[in-house]
């Protein structure tokens, strides 16, 4: 573990992150179909049937320029939501990420735990030297999380991202350090 990046130990760890499976597939749909969830993942998915739920789980696995993996409960194993990076850059070492808890799972402090999770997948698993973030302006808890987390404010979107009914926001953009800058 990277010196910068606190980690709940492995005993007191509530939750892990895993691989995929099958039987995540109504989780990860309850996320994918919950228009609410999918405008502050900024994302408006066109279609969410069943079918276009298991292309989307399929796209994320895939990727071969990124991490998608579930936050899944320590104890029972149960999805409870999931994590990703993306547009990862290799020779760069930087991409962008994100996570989504389903509603049940939220408000527990669970979000404090995968953003370290998060990290921890960034910068040991992918070789990471930096972290990004898109979050919309009005995503006041995600923001404190990040913030908690050692995420910095390092710009402004205006009128970034417009959601299924037309709304407009402004998106912050963070970042995440995980070694000195070299001179």
């Amino acid at each position: 573990m990277h010196p910068q990046l606190s980690e709940t130990p492995a005993k007191e760890r509530r939750i892990i992150l895993r691989q995929a499976e099958d039987g995540d597939f109504a989780s990860l749909a309850e996320i994918r179909r919950d228009p609410s969830t999918q405008s502050m993942l900024m994302t408006v998915a066109d279609t969410v049937d069943d079918e276009a739920v298991r292309s989307w789980i399929a796209r994320r696995c895939s990727d071969v320029d990124g991490a998608f993996r579930i936050i899944a409960d320590a104890a029972s194993d149960c999805s409870l939501g999931f994590v990703q990076i993306s547009q990862v850059h290799r020779r760069n070492r930087h991409g962008y990420g994100g996570l989504a808890l389903c509603p049940g799972a939220r408000g527990r402090g669970l979000g404090h735990e995968t953003v370290h999770l998060l990290l921890s997948l960034a910068f040991e698993e992918l070789g990471l030297d930096k972290l990004m973030l898109e979050v919309r302006e009005d995503n006041v808890v995600a923001l404190g999380i990040y913030g908690a987390a050692g995420f910095r404010h390092v710009g402004r979107l205006e009128k970034h991202f417009r959601d299924k009914d037309g709304q407009v926001y402004d998106v912050l953009l963070l970042e995440r350090l995980f070694h000195a800058q070299q001179s």
